[in-house]
């Protein structure tokens, strides 16, 4: 190692290496959970994804899938192939991180003069050390091993700062000043990936100030970070939204206008930049301005990086199965990348979440109707009154249940109930409290101390879940609660890990020797790492309760740690210097494998937690949704988690592609109504009521229940047939005040009983068929929702051609009252012309009737169980909703089969769900107690004894725990489960009474007779 490109070059690949040897060992093999199903389809058939598309991801990824496709048959290795993919992105960005760690740390060790062996052997190690903490940092290895945006966003984050880092150390000349163009085509690039990659341009800045300018000052340095900035405002601003504007604006006037066909503003678009470009480069030439020049080329590099949207347009034009939002021309295009549909959240100014709207702001919203274009819409906006927003409002988060959540943050954080609007004082404690001391140091302190567990956390006050740890346990008990009396579940689990804050304190040694030897680099590395951290934070405006922890887009602040942890081997091995005297490799060799404990603790504690390669589940659940339903069938879902795992199943592992998913949460838009009129995989054309130009842009939003012939509700509660109100909703006469309105909100959907056996939706043997299906609306309501008039169009247009159920994981008021008409066939319920009282302490899961001969089959021999059952493994709480819905339709189809007496199916049912849910990877709680009661009245007994036993024993820990806490932390965090815990134990004690065991009921009562409650109150 006489050289420091030789040592960079092998300390790098091998970090490479590594990494990718780790992430191809833990990689899932199949599709996962939330977003990942649907990039993996739109890669593997260039499917249009969601706002704001992932073009070169889609691109890249069919690279990957066309090589899987060429050594396997197997569907699922489409899938490995994309996940793989993310980890070799990852592999990469550690790669980049290794040779940027030595790139600063040849600095501080050498200066400008050339390198020797012995610092040689400290910068690898340095190098090495951060590579490796990359790799293995928890939030980073996350996205490696999934078919996400993040790992390759991850890869482009690096990719664009290594090439700044790397120009920055070259001879300051215009043969060097290639690689900035390179760093910003990456940037650049990034686009059609995700954003973050951006986020390092104002550090770029500084490295061009610190570069170019000899003499330097704090607002060189302010202006230098603002000129970073000012790249990413002209990349959002003047490319992403400005060319596709330009565009928009041109079709307008050239379709509309001259009557030329659509695209032709897309041509004219294209010309004119082409146009400007050449101008501008030729401009610069005749002056002999090489700063013109350069920045042109910058600018055409920014629109090189950008072209590769145009592969949503292309797509979205040949009408994919999955085809978001359909962005099929420069009307539909930029709302898709604006990302419209989400919302904004103000970040300089702002309401907050008790402020009501004074009025509204309309922006028309054009769409091709015939061979023109329309407004078919209007994009509406809130407009506040002055003295109901603040300055920097981070608390103006008004959906569904969030001001709420923040009413209960403002009493934990300052102990007393909010009175009146919230005021600035607390706008400021909830960003410090939640959004920085939550959201972002908790993430930190994640992956460089160490995690409490996998649990998701959504409050500091519930000691429960979703912590960092340190691993000393006098610490992590002052913080959280006592852990002498934790349970043998909670120390075996494997979310739990301990750095014993190794990696943070090297992060810190490295920081301020960096700091102190190099003032310089290290404000670039100090500006990246609050941008790409509490920058994030504070642009994304979080609000209390997020649907999942968020740390995976904080990576870019994450790998700027590392860096700082790999030159905490610099700075030792210089402390150490002095002391070893003529020993000069020693000090290296003893920094370097003393800090090199911090990234091997973080890779060997995060291995089991981060290793997917034996999970099937999100496929298996996903089949067995769709092995649900009837041939041929339509099924409602609702959630990220019920939707995409289905598709991924159909378009890619091609299981039951002849069902038709419609999700619940997309169908209030005209572009997915109008995609179920078309023909989908082995799926036939949804029929509708209601015609095209009916739901097309905001009409029918709402349909108000109005009645103009009485001004009381008389004739508004008459009951309707469906089909009649249906033709008169879609009636071009139909407006009363500029707004479609419904004759009544009494509906009802008329049987015809030869059709409806026919199809289905009566059986021959059931009694109590009725001849019409009510349609109930919940109490006050005035108006039906453009999603539920389409649900309810897909309903009366198919239910005699196909079979219609809705999954058991919807919002239970998407039923639209129609639970008690529906049957129980497995994780879906199925619409049925028969009237069966749900029940209602299930909820959605307790709708109708149960169909126990269907629902045994498809749990006992189509359901698979995702090697959850098998393979001793972590489990993500993501899971939880299909989780829970398999076990609670397996516990309601068995007490079903114990009122039908069908004693063996009722334990043969509860047999299956201990080998499905096993206690090594699901704990046992109370909800087992059903099952082990169904074993005992089948008689058997043995069975129930073993499985009583675990229960019993996880009960007197979890007891013994609870009981060990101090009075605050238990009444915040585990007194309902010590609700739950102790009524279980009479439970407990009287069915081991029941299997008739005195060594067993002996046993039980020794474990937990003192917990009793029944007991103590009869003592």
């Amino acid at each position: 190692m006489n050289s420091f490109k030789r040592t960079k070059t092998i300390v790098s690949w091998t970090v490479f290496a590594i990494a990718l040897i780790v992430y191809y060992f833990s990689a899932e093999r199949t599709g996962s959970l939330w977003d990942c199903g649907e990039f993996i389809l739109g890669a593997y058939k260039l499917q249009v994804v969601h706002p704001p598309g992932a073009s070169l991801f889609v691109l890249v990824g069919r690279l990957f899938t066309w090589v899987a496709e060429l050594v396997s048959n197997d569907p699922s290795d489409i899938a490995f192939a994309v996940n793989l993919m993310s980890g070799v992105c990852t592999a990469f960005a550690a790669f980049f991180i290794t040779r940027i760690t030595m790139l600063f740390s040849n600095n501080m060790m050498n200066g400008d003069e050339s390198s020797n062996e012995h610092n040689n052997l400290t910068i690898g190690f340095a190098g090495l050390v951060a590579g490796l903490a990359t790799a293995f940092c928890s939030s980073i290895w996350f996205s490696a091993v999934e078919g996400e945006v993040y790992a390759m966003s991850t890869m482009f984050t690096a990719l664009t700062f290594w090439t700044a880092t790397k120009w920055y150390f070259l001879p300051d000349t215009r043969q060097s000043d290639r690689w900035l163009l390179l760093c910003i085509y990456c940037g650049a690039l990034s686009i059609g990936v995700h954003l973050l990659s951006l986020l390092t341009f104002p550090a770029i800045g500084l490295l061009f100030y610190f570069k170019k300018y000899k003499k330097r000052n704090i607002v060189g340095i302010l202006l230098s970070i603002l000129a970073g900035t000012g790249v990413i405002v002209f990349i959002q601003k003047f490319v992403i939204v400005g060319i596709p504007t330009l565009w928009k604006n041109l079709e307008l006037g050239l379709v509309n206008g001259i009557g030329l066909p659509f695209h032709s503003g897309l041509v004219l678009t294209l010309l004119l930049v082409a146009v400007l470009i050449y101008a501008l480069l030729l401009f610069a030439h005749r002056l002999n301005n090489y700063a013109l020049q350069f920045t042109t080329m910058a600018a055409l590099m920014c629109l090189i990086g950008f072209s590769t949207v145009g592969v949503v347009v292309i797509r979205a034009n040949a009408d994919t199965p999955i085809n978001m939002n359909v962005p099929s021309d420069a009307m539909r295009l930029l709302p898709y990348l604006n990302r419209e549909q989400y919302g904004e959240r103000p970040l300089l100014f702002g309401p907050h979440f008790d402020a009501r709207p004074k009025e509204m702001d309309e922006e028309n919203r054009y769409g091709r109707v015939g061979d023109k274009y329309e407004v078919v819409d209007r994009r509406l906006s809130y407009k506040y009154a002055a003295k109901d927003k603040m300055i920097f409002p981070r608390v103006g988060h008004s959906d569904p249940g969030r001001p709420e959540l923040h009413r209960q943050w403002y009493e934990a954080i300052n102990g007393k109930k909010m009175k009146g609007k919230p005021k600035m004082g607390y706008n400021l404690q909830f960003m410090f409290h939640y959004q920085i001391g939550w959201m972002y140091i908790r993430y930190f302190m994640w992956n460089f101390s160490g995690r409490q567990n996998g649990s998701q956390g959504y409050k500091p006050w519930d000691l429960k879940s979703g912590h960092w740890l340190t691993g000393f346990k006098p610490l992590d008990e002052a913080r959280l609660y006592n852990m002498d009396e934790m349970t043998d579940t909670m120390k075996a689990h494997r979310g739990t890990n301990r750095y014993y804050m190794l990696p943070f304190l090297f992060g810190l040694i490295g920081l301020f020797f960096m700091a102190l030897k190099r003032p310089k680099e290290f404000s670039v590395l100090f500006v990246l790492f609050l941008i790409t951290g509490v920058g994030i934070i504070m642009y994304s405006n979080q609000p209390p309760n997020e649907p999942r922890e968020r740390d995976y887009v904080l990576v870019g602040s994450f790998m700027t740690y590392c860096i700082w942890i790999g030159m905490s081997v610099v700075a030792i091995a210089s402390m150490l210097k002095d002391k070893l005297g003529s020993q000069r490799m020693l000090p290296g060799v003893i920094a370097g494998c003393l800090v090199l404990i911090a990234p091997l603790l973080m890779g060997f504690q995060n291995y089991d937690d981060h290793s997917r390669k034996d999970h099937y589940a999100s496929r298996d659940y996903a089949s067995n949704f769709l092995n649900s339903v009837e041939p041929n069938a339509i099924i409602f879902t609702y959630g990220d988690n019920d939707t995409y795992p289905l598709w991924y199943a159909q378009e890619v592992e091609n299981i039951r592609r002849d069902v038709r998913v419609v999700n619940l949460s997309l169908i209030a838009v005209d572009w997915y109504i109008n995609k179920l009129r078309s023909k989908v995989n082995d799926s036939a054309p949804l029929k509708l009521t209601l015609n095209e130009d009916d739901y097309r842009g905001n009409k029918r939003n709402q349909v108000f229940f109005y009645n103009p012939r009485t001004p009381d509700d008389t004739e508004l509660m008459q009951p309707t047939n469906i089909f009649d109100e249906f033709k008169f909703i879609g009636h071009e006469s139909n407006e009363q005040k500029g707004q479609t309105i419904s004759r009544s909100r009494n509906l009802f959907i008329p049987i015809d009983q030869n059709k409806a056996i026919k199809a289905g939706l009566i059986a021959p043997t059931d009694t109590v068929a009725v001849d019409k299906i009510n349609v109930r609306f919940s109490k006050g309501k005035s108006f039906l929702q453009k999603d539920e008039l389409a649900v309810l169009d897909v309903i009366i247009s198919n239910m005699y051609d196909r079979p219609i159920y809705f999954a058991v994981t919807c919002k239970n008021d998407k039923l639209l009252g129609l639970n008690d008409y529906m049957s129980l066939e497995g994780l879906a319920l199925r619409l049925k012309a028969v009237k069966t009282p749900s029940d209602k302490q299930l909820s959605i899961f307790g709708s109708g009737a149960v169909d126990t001969e269907k629902v045994y089959n498809n749990v006992m021999n189509k359901w698979a169980w995702g090697n959850f059952d098998k393979k001793e493994t972590f489990i993500d709480d993501s899971y939880a909703a299909e989780l829970q819905a398999m076990k609670l339709i397996m516990m309601r189809t068995a007490n079903k089969l114990l009122q039908e007496r069908k004693i063996e199916e009722a334990n043969a049912l509860s047999q299956k769900y201990f080998e499905a849910f096993p206690h090594f990877n699901f704990p046992y709680d109370n909800t087992v107690i059903p099952f082990i009661e169904n074993m005992v009245l089948a008689n058997n007994k043995e069975e129930a004894k073993k499985h009583l036993l675990i229960l019993a024993e996880e009960t007197r820990q979890n007891l013994a725990f609870y009981e060990s806490l101090d009075d605050d932390d238990f009444k915040s965090s585990f007194q309902n489960d010590f609700g739950y815990e102790v009524r279980a134990v009479s439970e407990i004690i009287d069915l081991a009474k029941e299997i008739g065991d005195k060594a067993l009921e002996t046993e039980i009562k020794a474990m937990l007779d003192e917990y009793n409650l029944m007991q103590r109150m009869k003592g």
